[in-house]
């Protein structure tokens, strides 16, 4: 019996392991709130995307007050600058969105019906694939800009977005092909929602 009492630690080793496990714990739980920090960042974005949205409402309105002393090359060329408008809202609502339900915490929508499909099979390296693709799309649409309207536009300006198309492109497909390797098992259904 008096062995027993030897191989027992003291009460304050007990006292400091428990005390120890209690700080991790603080520290697992603040570590894990840091998630938190996102949130004001998230805001910030959506406040962008309002601001986004106010240019796009003022861009159509200025589009469809003039469209008659418009040619029609300039009608094309402002169409172009709202469907980039819209391109980059679209990357946004998926940043906003995608950030918030992968490192947030999942949105809970009431009605499913309302829920966007592509939310359910999202993860960090999706994310980045899908913002990777809209870049490119971006980027595309700054190219049709600069064609449409080419007598208006220096050709190193062009020069220079053709470079920065081709480096997103092919940065894209990197970023898609390493999500696919190192993600074999995910079927073609998993990432095109």
């Amino acid at each position: 019996m008096a062995d027993h009492h030897q191989d027992a630690p003291p009460a304050n080793a007990q006292e400091c392991v428990s005390t120890a496990r209690r700080c991790i714990s603080i520290l697992d739980r603040a570590i894990f709130s840091t998630r938190w920090i996102l949130y004001p960042i998230n805001v910030g974005l959506f406040c962008a995307l309002i601001v986004y949205v106010a240019k796009f409402i003022g861009d159509d309105y200025a589009l469809i007050m003039n469209s008659s002393k418009l040619t029609g090359e300039e009608i094309m060329v402002a169409l172009v600058g709202l469907v980039d408008i819209a391109m980059v809202a679209n990357l946004l609502i998926m940043m906003i969105q995608g950030n918030h339900q992968i490192f947030i915490r999942r949105l809970e929508i009431s009605d499913a019906r309302d829920r966007p499909q592509w939310l359910d099979h999202i993860d960090s390296g999706i994310l980045k694939v899908k913002v990777a693709l809209s870049v490119v799309g971006i980027t595309l649409v700054q190219l049709l800009k600069d064609f449409v309207n080419l007598e208006h536009v220096e050709w190193d300006t062009t020069v220079h977005r053709i470079i920065l198309h081709v480096i997103a492109l092919v940065s894209a497909l990197l970023v898609a092909l390493i999500w696919r390797i190192t993600h074999p098992q995910a079927g073609a259904h998993d990432h095109g929602k």
